[in-house]
């Protein structure tokens, strides 16, 4: 069903917020809770369902026939639908490193239009449409004019080592220092906000970025999800990529959606 995305876009800000700050009080109690593994080092917590569920609740007590995607919980995503990352971030969450984020974006014809990341740990907040600017609260706001050096790239066991290393020589090549935040969304809202300079991401799942390439393109932050192997995708925001480093980044003759 179709909404008008301005309250959509207000709902999305309520919701990351709330869940945010529901995950922020469990943040603060690690001791209680549960952990549990998914696979080799991928890690799932009681937080992460529970945010989840919780998102889910919220956006279904303003859209009930709305679809809903997570990343704990199966949903259809042929048509329009509501994604959700309940906790990006997992392990640092899970080992008292304040960087972590909930991201959920809303997904109109295949492509996502709504964003929104909380940085709870930061007392952070973004939002934005794809076609409007990016709104943001705390101490970590959009800064505007600013020239960032560091330039985030993110691991993981799906990404060939190989591949990841030569992307990041390209970039020390073209002075940038790279960092790993250990988290796609909050890596994605600091390229929005005008604090890295770019990121690159293979391997991923959409819930992953999606939101992230929102704010990345209301900041404009040119940003490309490109589809992957086995259901997977890249994620590649660089303002300041020289063509060498772009099409290390991308892998020559890859199509993408969203790019601009």
């Amino acid at each position: 069903m179709n909404h008008d995305l301005e309250t959509q876009l207000d709902v999305l800000r309520d919701v990351t917020a709330k869940v945010g700050a529901f995950a922020l009080l469990r943040f603060r109690n690690l001791a209680q809770i549960a952990i549990e593994t998914k696979g080799e080092a991928d890690y799932v917590s009681t937080v992460d369902r529970e945010a989840e569920s919780l998102a889910r609740r919220l956006i279904h007590a303003q859209f009930p026939t709305d679809a809903i995607v997570g990343e704990e919980q199966p949903g259809d995503a042929q048509g329009d639908h509501w994604l959700i990352d309940p906790v990006d971030g997992t392990a640092n969450f899970l080992s008292g490193i304040p960087f972590w984020a909930v991201s959920i974006a809303y997904v109109r014809d295949s492509e996502p239009v709504l964003g929104a990341i909380a940085l709870p740990a930061l007392d952070a907040l973004f939002w934005a449409s794809v076609d409007s600017r990016v709104h943001g609260t705390g101490p970590v706001s959009p800064l505007v004019g600013t020239q960032p050096i560091a330039f985030g790239i993110g691991r993981n066991r799906t990404w060939p080592v190989a591949h990841r290393l030569e992307v990041e020589a390209a970039l020390e090549a073209q002075g940038f220092h790279i960092v790993c935040l250990g988290s796609c969304a909050a890596a994605l809202a600091m390229v929005a906000a005008g604090r890295l300079a770019g990121y690159v991401e293979h391997g991923i799942n959409l819930w992953d970025c999606a939101a992230g390439h929102v704010l990345c393109r209301a900041a404009n932050a040119p940003s490309s999800i490109l589809p992957e192997a086995n259901g997977k995708v890249a994620v590649i925001a660089a303002p300041h990529l020289t063509e060498t480093a772009k099409a290390l980044s991308t892998g020559a003759g890859t199509q993408s959606f969203g790019a601009r």
